[in-house]
């Protein structure tokens, strides 16, 4: 001990241990899959049905396409290349596009999943016919797939 001022004075310590201990960072690795596991699922659906309107706006496209070939052709056609389309697969390739069926006075044009799309199994292949209707292959509401809900 030192004097001053007639007073004692301790000497502190100078060196003062800060950090972590091993349980305070076990407890926060925890939390962290914790929120991972609920977050990295909930994310991955939202992705898959964000990505059901790439589908939607490629057969309303095939429809309007179908249309201006009836137009000019007085029959409708099976044809991808016959209504302008090179490839089969949407732009941002989670759907292949098809004609399944083209009479002279009907059509039903189709969107299957490609890729990481086929994970959706709630809204599968998408189907639009000449007359408007709209449905799916999966386990959810047809008008709620075609919603992107």
């Amino acid at each position: 001990m030192a004097r001053t001022g007639g007073q004692p004075v301790m000497k502190k310590n100078a060196r003062q241990v800060t950090g972590f201990t091993l349980v305070e960072l076990m407890i926060v690795v925890a939390i962290i899959t914790i929120l991972g596991a609920i977050a990295i699922p909930a994310y991955r659906q939202y992705v898959l049905r964000a990505n059901r309107t790439s589908a939607t706006r490629a057969l309303q496209d095939m429809a309007t396409r179908e249309e201006n070939y009836y137009f000019t052709n007085n029959a409708y056609t099976n044809v991808l290349a016959n209504v302008g389309l090179t490839s089969s697969a949407t732009p941002d390739g989670y759907y292949t596009l098809s004609i399944p069926s083209a009479t002279s006075t009907d059509y039903k044009v189709e969107a299957a999943p490609a890729g990481t799309q086929t994970q959706d199994t709630k809204c599968n292949d998408f189907f639009l016919q000449r007359n408007g209707n709209e449905t799916v292959d999966g386990t959810q509401d047809p008008q709620t797939c075609w919603q992107g809900h």
